[in-house]
């Protein structure tokens, strides 16, 4: 059955959370990433949250967005479809930070329902810290008469850099305590594939997460400082499975109005198959 389209423009609050170092350190490494500017307090102003942890303090609507029974979604055909985050203000342990959620847009397509919402991050000071964009994709709410545009990305000229990344076993069930995400998809096996996955699948914000390490790994200078990443967005094309080895290619595709550098992403599973497309980020200059 078709989302309700009339929901466009509600909006979803959340309740103020306070940015602790157990939690930003235990996200780092449950995404498999060793940058000192997570772990290390010796560095000049201390450390600072991993960019990608805004998937916990941005998330506030997205349970509310899924369960409102006025949009109609149906929790157990529902996948991470697609997501951007714009990074204003580092983000450090010890601040209180407050998201509001805007359903931005819902579309029909041959094989499930999109629904869209942007999200505005405060500090404890008022200040906006993260813009995000969240599209969720309910595999039930399709429609097979609706014509759809090829959706293409960008082609690389050329390979600047290639990383792999493997994928635990166990990384689901670690990845899902500090980012939030305890969906039975991801943790439970028999619930995946009732609902028609091959099994329990990686969190697509944690192959999102793999792809903002390589990102700063290659081209965020050599002292691989994050906050010169100021935005990056991709699209989930694919399950990614606990086992699999990953691997990334990046390129450049031309300078933008931001004053940075638009970098794209290729991700390949061990099949060569894509698993994710669209996928770019802007580096500052």
């Amino acid at each position: 059955m078709p989302l309700n389209e009339k929901v466009v423009g509600k909006k979803y609050p959340s309740e103020p959370m306070e940015i602790t170092q157990h939690e930003t350190i235990y996200y780092a490494l449950a995404t498999n990433d060793d940058n000192d500017a997570y772990f290390d307090n010796r560095r000049e102003g201390g450390i600072i949250a991993p960019p990608m942890f805004a998937v916990r303090y941005t998330a506030g609507p997205t349970a509310h967005v899924i369960l409102d029974p006025e949009i109609g979604m149906n929790f157990m055909m529902v996948v991470h479809y697609s997501q951007e985050f714009k990074w204003l203000k580092a983000i450090k342990p010890g601040d209180v930070l407050i998201t509001e959620g805007t359903i931005t847009h819902i579309e029909t397509r041959k094989k499930g329902g999109v629904v869209g919402w942007d999200t505005i991050t405060k500090n404890q000071n008022g200040e906006e810290v993260v813009l995000s964009k969240w599209e969720f994709f309910d595999r039930s709410a399709g429609d097979e008469n609706v014509d759809e545009a090829k959706r293409t990305s960008a082609e690389p000229t050329e390979i600047l850099f290639t990383q792999q990344m493997k994928v635990r076993n166990g990384q689901t069930w670690i990845y899902a305590e500090p980012s939030g995400d305890h969906n039975p998809i991801h943790i439970d096996n028999k619930f995946a594939t009732d609902v028609g996955l091959p099994g329990i699948i990686l969190q697509g914000l944690c192959t999102m997460a793999f792809g903002y390490k390589v990102f700063v790994d290659n081209v965020c200078g050599p002292d691989k400082d994050p906050i010169k990443l100021k935005r990056y967005r991709v699209q989930f094309a694919r399950p990614v499975l606990p086992g699999q080895t990953l691997t990334f290619q990046g390129f450049k595709t031309g300078p933008v109005e931001e004053g940075g550098t638009k970098y794209g992403l290729i991700a390949k599973n061990e099949e060569g198959k894509d698993l994710l497309r669209d996928a770019w980020c802007v580096v500052e200059e």
